[in-house]
């Protein structure tokens, strides 16, 4: 679904609802209740007040027969004519209505019924508008507002699909690409049962708009659930107190209950958060209950690890419990006591270093052009294959520089680079395979080459590594590891002796 600006607003996916009090009669025929209902309405959390711009001429006529009266519902007995002059807003008022929506910050707009409402009210400036439910049908009076270029919003209770489609044809054919709609059932009050809030997310999937829903039934479980199936906009019904009687009185929401609410959408938006996975903020803490490998017996040096000194066991200090079927038969490199989390420095040939070989190349290749890994490097250009290639094979071949390849479990982790800068010192580096961060191969892959390094390359007394300053995880190795820091302009430089 696409969104639409509003104002200064965007609406639609990834933004907050836009929430709308529907003053319409509520004003009860009092330019200061009406002016009331706006500083309400802000202090509410409403983001928008709406009126409705007809006369009892412009949206009927005055007419006794039976055409013209209501059976049934809320308005049971009236006519059609004396309803509206009952329930409309003195065109008159406008302006200052909207003067006064600006003065105290909420947004204000209204629902044209006819040709000369959409002319009135482009000329007190209305920077959109509202289609109701029932003027859908009204092709002409579509058009007309269409034309104007702003953003609409269009009920569409009672409609049909293909009334819906006529609609938006309608409204884009003028070049208008601004629209909302709005799911509404056109009953006062309207029933839980009737919302079939299914089709307003249908709408959105198939005009590709932001959907709401224009809400009048009681309490707030609609709008609170259309909110959570993706509502960009909830519309509601307002007044000071249904005892002030009008026709839109009985199905409106008084302050109050308009506020518990506009609170509740915007916990429930809390609540959908985003699509993301692992622990959040508030699990942290408890992510340490998880399980991992203990020792729960004694282990001498040179011990080998066995289902009776080892188990996978709460709580999550220890190595992954995906580790322990690797862990069993191997030895201990260090006394161990029963109740200590079993870590990988503990674990002879932990990884496993093996020489890089010609058909290598394309994995390490594969490895530096992995995003993160071009990020933390020096050069964050990606790396041409004709590049790559001439400097591997290069690589093989120098006799100041070593290649390794760590495996783990018969997987290829990371590899490890050795650069010779004398006879005695030399620098390292290191990558890591992106399918398996996070897992402490980094910490092995150095610790394994300073093993191999002593063992193989005994006159080498210092190693240093150079890190960029962003890359922390790297940093934090290093210093972990006993490594010394000194910051440069462009880069930190870890140093570190080789114990004989």
């Amino acid at each position: 679904m696409g969104q639409v600006k509003i104002k200064e607003r965007l609406i639609g996916a990834g933004q907050p609802a836009y929430i709308i009090a529907e003053m319409s009669g509520n004003h009860a025929g009092s330019l200061e209740r009406a002016k009331e209902i706006i500083r309400a309405a802000k202090e509410s959390g409403a983001d928008c007040v709406k009126i409705q711009t007809y006369t009892p001429d412009t949206i009927t006529i005055d007419c006794d027969n039976a055409y013209f009266h209501i059976d049934n519902g809320t308005w049971k007995g009236e006519n059609l004519y004396q309803l509206y002059g009952k329930a409309y807003t003195p065109w008159e008022w406008q302006k200052e209505l909207k003067e006064e929506a600006d003065r105290v910050g909420i947004d204000f707009f209204s629902a044209p019924f006819d040709k000369t409402a959409v002319d009135f009210l482009e000329g007190i400036g209305m920077e959109f508008y509202k289609i109701a439910s029932f003027e859908l049908v009204d092709i002409p009076l579509l058009r007309y507002t269409a034309e104007k270029g702003k953003p609409m919003i269009l009920s569409t209770g009672m409609s049909s699909l293909s009334e819906i489609e006529e609609a938006v044809e309608t409204i884009r054919s003028t070049g208008n690409p601004n629209l909302i709609l709005l799911r509404c059932a056109s009953a006062y009050p309207a029933i839980t049962d009737e919302m079939n809030l299914a089709a307003m997310v249908d709408m959105g999937e198939r005009f590709g708009v932001p959907v709401g829903l224009s809400d009048h039934s009681m309490g707030s479980l609609a709008a609170v659930t259309a909110v959570a199936m993706g509502a960009s906009v909830i519309e509601k019904h307002f007044c000071l107190g249904r005892e002030i009687e009008n026709p839109d009185s009985s199905f409106s929401m008084e302050p109050e209950e308009f506020a518990a609410m506009v609170r509740d959408i915007r916990q429930a938006e809390k609540a959908m958060g985003s699509v993301r996975y692992g622990a959040s903020e508030q699990e942290k803490e408890n992510v340490i209950f998880r399980k991992s490998v203990f020792v729960v017996n004694d282990i001498e040096q040179g011990e080998a690890f066995t289902e009776e000194n080892i188990r996978v066991i709460r709580p999550g200090y220890g190595l992954h419990s995906r580790e322990y079927d690797n862990v069993l038969g191997k030895k201990s490199l260090v006394d161990l006591k029963r109740g200590t989390p079993l870590s990988a420095e503990a674990v002879e040939h932990y990884l496993e270093f093996v020489p890089a070989e010609p058909e290598h190349a394309s994995l390490l290749y594969t490895w530096a052009n992995e995003a993160e890994t071009r990020q933390q490097s020096f050069s964050t250009a990606a790396i041409p294959w004709k590049v790559h290639e001439d400097w591997y094979f290069s690589s093989l071949n120098r006799a100041d520089r070593k290649l390794y390849l760590g495996r783990h479990m018969d997987q290829f982790v990371g590899m490890f680079r050795l650069d010779f800068l004398s006879d005695t010192e030399a620098e390292i580096s290191y990558s890591i395979d992106k399918e398996v961060r996070n897992r402490g191969y980094g910490r092995e892959l150095i610790r394994e080459g300073e093993r191999l390094t002593a063992a193989q390359f005994p006159k080498v007394e210092v190693l240093y590594a150079k890190v960029k300053p962003e890359n922390e995880a790297s940093c934090r190795i290093f210093e972990e590891l006993g490594y010394e820091k000194e910051e440069t302009d462009t880069y930190i430089r870890y140093r570190k002796g080789m114990t004989p």
